[in-house]
């Protein structure tokens, strides 16, 4: 009797470590206040977008790097969120656009593989350098509703499908 317990609480620590080991990555948010935002994150985010209304800020980790996500509006009224590294370095721009402003090979890439999503939202990524790499459309799952990410390139490859 004793062994068979011993056995289950080795199974319930390992089950534990591997649970742990796979929340170890993950990135962790912790909101910032503006004020408190460091100047070179604040002056990068700025530059990024010239007049944007900053409203958000949260900075993040998966462990081995951080980040700050600056978020708010930009001078249209759009929605906005500036990545940025702890060295002041951007990493991507994201900005929200009207889906009839996606281009057809995302939309046709989409409709492709979801052909009832609902749009929700469409996010244009950019780099450093303003170069669209990817765009992220938020929505609605077919089968279950369930609120999902899908990204394409450009040209409409599938990058990727966040639950």
């Amino acid at each position: 009797m004793i062994h068979i317990l011993k056995q289950r609480l080795a199974y319930i620590v390992l089950f534990m470590g591997v649970i742990f080991g796979m929340t170890h990555g993950i990135a962790r948010g912790e909101d910032i206040a503006l004020a408190n935002l460091p100047e070179i994150i604040r002056n990068a985010a700025d530059k990024a977008i010239p007049n944007a209304k900053w409203n958000k800020v949260v900075k993040d980790t998966d462990g081995k790097d951080s980040w700050y996500e600056v978020s708010g509006m930009d001078a249209k009224g759009r929605k906005i969120c500036v990545t940025v590294e702890l060295n002041g370095d951007i990493e991507e721009i994201e900005t929200e656009i009207k889906s009839q402003n996606t281009p057809k090979s995302v939309m046709t890439a989409l409709r492709g593989r979801l052909p009832n999503f609902k749009i929700t939202a469409v996010y244009e990524i950019r780099d450093d350098q303003d170069k669209v790499i990817r765009y992220d459309i938020d929505g609605k799952r077919p089968r279950d509703k369930e609120d999902i990410t899908i990204s394409f390139t450009v040209d409409g490859k599938f990058i990727k499908l966040d639950d």
